[in-house]
């Protein structure tokens, strides 16, 4: 073979090698990017039980590093997971056993039903579709939000999670305009926040000045909330409560809604 064709035969067969493997980790990186708009979202109800009830109860999911997990609308449940581009398969669900009242029994009964038949998944818009094996939607979700009022079950204390002092209140009111604001057991705060699909950013918050020497520690306690606020990256919601969390998982706060009148 003449010394220029056989080096053009050379690079061509190199050329194809070079090509095809560069073929293979863009293949290989679609899905793992699929994937990504499925994962560390928290993603409440929106439509698929046909049971009463079913809207307040609020059953919930979010998948995350091979486990997803949420509200039934009363226990809370957890799985594996596998995703390979628009399928995606659960194992089997455990749950806690919290007995559950009329409608919560039923909510969780036909959800859990539910979660056993996907198969699928898309995107619709900001919206998450789970799919059967026949490509039918099962259950169809809204990213959730913590727009609204709550009131703190607990809060980060230095290196511990306290529940609040006996006779102080802590509360946060999320407005849908990005401001936040409550009462941090003795003064009123306020400051702004942001969220993008899971991730939430609070600025250092500022309060009124008022001293409040009872009952001891409030003050002491107030400041460690405060502290605690802006270190949080991301929250989750499940059923009726909210929890904000620190880059490394740990708790900053957890919040249910305030009991009614």
């Amino acid at each position: 073979m003449h010394p220029a064709v056989a080096a053009l035969a050379l690079g061509l067969a190199l050329g194809l090698v070079v090509g095809g493997c560069g073929g293979d980790d863009d293949d290989e990186s679609e899905p793992q990017a699929e994937a990504a708009a499925l994962e560390g979202v928290p993603w409440v109800l929106s439509s698929g039980l046909d049971v009463q009830g079913w809207e307040q109860a609020a059953p919930s999911v979010t998948f995350e590093d091979g486990t997803v997990g949420g509200s039934t609308g009363c226990n809370r449940f957890t799985a594996s997971y596998t995703v390979e581009g628009d399928t995606v398969e659960l194992g089997m669900i455990a749950s806690t056993q919290i007995a559950c009242p009329p409608p919560a029994d039923a909510v969780e009964r036909a959800y859990v039903d539910a979660l056993g038949r996907v198969a699928g998944w898309r995107l619709d818009g900001e919206e998450l579709v789970l799919l059967d094996e026949d490509d039918a939607e099962v259950l169809r979700y809204a990213a959730a939000s913590p727009v609204g009022d709550w009131e703190v079950t607990a809060f980060l204390n230095g290196d511990a999670v306290s529940s609040p002092l006996p006779g102080t209140t802590l509360t946060a009111t999320f407005g849908d305009d990005g401001r936040l604001s409550g009462s941090s057991g003795c003064n009123q705060y306020m400051t702004t926040y942001t969220t993008d699909q899971g991730a939430i950013e609070i600025a250092p918050p500022a309060g009124t000045k008022k001293l409040c020497p009872e009952p001891e520690g409030v003050m002491e306690q107030e400041a460690a909330y405060l502290a605690a606020l802006p270190t949080a990256v991301q929250y989750r919601l499940d059923g009726g409560s909210l929890a904000l969390l620190s880059a490394d998982g740990t708790y900053v706060a957890t919040y249910a809604r305030p009991a009614g009148p």
